[in-house]
Order: C-alpha cells, then sequence, then structure tokens
C-alpha cells in the first residue's frame, strides 16, 4: 500500500528520467518502472508498442467503469532531468514534468490502487501512452477504443490554481497553405511574375476576419515565409495557422473559408494547396459529465475542500475521449503551474487532498 513519501519516492525516480516525445527509450524506462509498481499492488499490466497495440485493441471486449488516462511524455530535451533533477522547496516539487503530468500519473495509480482494494467490483482500466505532447497521433486510436467501453474518464493532466479542474478544453486544428506563383524581376518584367506573397497577404487577412473570439474561435497565423530579395517577384510563400474552437461546428466553417479562399485566387498565375492536421473537437461538458461534476462538487464539500472548474483553450487527451461522447474530467492530477518551462513546480499539499477527491468520488460511481 502507498503512502505519501512512497509517492515522492516514485515521483522523484520518473522525473529524473528524460521522457521528451521523441525519446522512446526514455518512455520506456518510465513505463517499466510504473508497469513494476502496478504489478506489486496486483494489477494486469500490458507494455503496448506501435505494432501490439493494435492486436491490445482488438481485445477491448470488457466493459470498463473508470479509465483513467494519462501520458508518459514530457516536452523537454535530453539531458534536462541530469540539469534540473527533481528537487523540493517551500511546500513545491520542481523538475521537468513533475506536474504535466508524471505526478498525475502517479496520483492515478495511487488511486486504482485504493480503488482495487475497496471496491474490488469496480472495473478499473489505467491507459497511460508516449505521445500526448505532439498529439498523441498514434495512441489516440488506442485511447478512444479504450474509452468506447468505458462508463466516466478521468485525465490525469495537472490539476490548476485554486483546486481547479478542467471541465471544457477548445478544439483545434492546423493550417498549412502554400502558394505558388512565378519568379520575375521586379524592375525590368514585374508583368511576368506572378506574386505568391501578395496572395498570402490577401489569406492572412481573410482568416483574420474569420475569427469570432466572442464564440471562442480564434484564428491565429503564426508563421509566415516568402520571398527571396526585394527585386524578385516571390515564386513560393507558405503561412502556418493554429485554429482554435469551442463549438464543432466552427471547424467546418472555417474549412469552408478556405475552400472559398482556394477558389477565388486574386493573383493570376498562383495556385495554392491547403492542408488541415490534427484536428481535434472540442471537449464540451454532457448532461452526464455535469452530473459527475456535481458529484465531485458534494464530494469536496464531504472532504472540506474547495474546489472550482476551468476552461481552456488547450488540448488534451480528454478531447479526443470527449469528443465520442464519454463523460470526461480532465485536470485531476496534482495541482501545478508554469508547465512547458523550466519553472513548473506541482503542490506537494495538494497531492493528498486530490487523491482523496479523486478516489472518494468514484466510490460513488
Amino acid at each position: 500500500m502507498w503512502n505519501i513519501e512512497d509517492f515522492r519516492k516514485d515521483l522523484a525516480a520518473i522525473v529524473n528520467m528524460d521522457s521528451g516525445s521523441e525519446n522512446l527509450s526514455g518512455i520506456g524506462d518510465v513505463a517499466r518502472y510504473l508497469a513494476l509498481r502496478m504489478q506489486e499492488e496486483g494489477f494486469y499490466v500490458q507494455l503496448l508498442d506501435k505494432d501490439t497495440k493494435i492486436q491490445a485493441q482488438t481485445h477491448g471486449e470488457d466493459q470498463f467503469d473508470i479509465l483513467m488516462v494519462g501520458h508518459m511524455d514530457t516536452v523537454f530535451p535530453d539531458g534536462t532531468a541530469e540539469e534540473r533533477p527533481y528537487t523540493e522547496k517551500d511546500g513545491r516539487a520542481y523538475g521537468p514534468g513533475v506536474a504535466d503530468m508524471k505526478s498525475g500519473l502517479l496520483l492515478a495509480m495511487n488511486a486504482a490502487s485504493r480503488l482495487k482494494r475497496e471496491r474490488p467490483d469496480l472495473k478499473l482500466c489505467l491507459a497511460f501512452n508516449s505521445d500526448e505532447e505532439i498529439g498523441s497521433t498514434a495512441s489516440k486510436d488506442w485511447i478512444q477504443a479504450l474509452a468506447r467501453n468505458t462508463k466516466y474518464t478521468f485525465v490525469f493532466e495537472p490539476g490548476r490554481e485554486n483546486n481547479g479542474l478542467v471541465r471544457s478544453r477548445k478544439g483545434c486544428a492546423d493550417l498549412t497553405v502554400r502558394f505558388h506563383g512565378v519568379a520575375a524581376h521586379a524592375g525590368v518584367a514585374p508583368e511576368k511574375g506572378a506574386n505568391a506573397v501578395a496572395e498570402m497577404a490577401r489569406w492572412i487577412t481573410a482568416l483574420t476576419q474569420a475569427q469570432n473570439l466572442e464564440i471562442g474561435t480564434s484564428v491565429n497565423t503564426g508563421v509566415v515565409k516568402g520571398g527571396t530579395a526585394p527585386n524578385v517577384v516571390p515564386d513560393f510563400a507558405e503561412l502556418k495557422v493554429d485554429i482554435r474552437v469551442k463549438l464543432p461546428e466552427e471547424l467546418e466553417r472555417i474549412r469552408e473559408v478556405v475552400g472559398n479562399l482556394q477558389n477565388t485566387v486574386s493573383v493570376k498565375g498562383v495556385t495554392v494547396d491547403a492542408a488541415f492536421a490534427n484536428e481535434t473537437m472540442p471537449m464540451n461538458p454532457s448532461k452526464v459529465t455535469e452530473e459527475l461534476m456535481e458529484k465531485m462538487n458534494r464530494t469536496a464539500e464531504e472532504i472540506g475542500c474547495k474546489i472550482s472548474w476551468v476552461d481552456t483553450g488547450g488540448v488534451s487527451d480528454a478531447n479526443h475521449i470527449a469528443g465520442i461522447g464519454i463523460p470526461t474530467i480532465c485536470g485531476c492530477g496534482p495541482v501545478g503551474g508554469n508547465m512547458h518551462s523550466e519553472k513548473e513546480f506541482m503542490e506537494l499539499d495538494s497531492i493528498e487532498t486530490r487523491l482523496d477527491l479523486i478516489y472518494r468520488t468514484c466510490l460513488k460511481l
């Protein structure tokens, strides 16, 4: 049976393992460490790779009461763990991924262990993936397959300030647009050119005008490039756009805007290629999710703590699960801050409070 000292010992061990999304060896070290701890608690454990993941998915006929989801990868490069290893100071823990989300992994495991002893009738499933920080492209289908056989899902991303949990997240999409024109001497023969940058400028204006911040839709042109010299008509340009939406139908509306722009190119001789990627549906609470939130509110009152509910524009695996209609709560891990930076921290006194909240809420299910 784990206690808070075991938790901190395990946390130090896995924070001190580099596990950036591209470091499969380091992620494997984290996975094996966690697998051993779960096996010691009597859980059946599978370690899956890109080949065995699909096979395991076909065995998912079991129905689960509760799915607990987390990710083992971080955003930090190799060497970060040695450069600034796990430390504790003034009630906070520091280190790469300490809040996002290695402490969340351990909280999920600890909660599951307690539930296994107290409520052996509950069917629990824990799913930890290795690529959330780069969009979960390899694990999304696997997680959704598990979620489809689940009644409730808790995602152990970091808790927010004021003991916050996440009730909604925006959906998103990446848009890349490439403009192909014709190069020419800007002084001698400008009429022979087709200016790719000029067409790109029209797109930037139109896409910016397409956003609607009042309903939560943002369209941000974050990267632009094109041209080689002032006296050359540019024959190529490219822009990369980040799209965030609160309402699912807004993604389709932006897609229509892009289609209309492609069909009405204004600079003669320019052709345009546009491609959407990493499309993710928003996470909005359903009626059943709101009922689950109310259970958590009552549980918090019973244990004498206050919780708050947060709406955020960031994306997590909770989007993929809520997007297929499964009641989902995110931000279930210990409270943290300054994620994805060298100042990332986790509040040590939030571990037991958050663990008690999740554990007791699950008992009510």
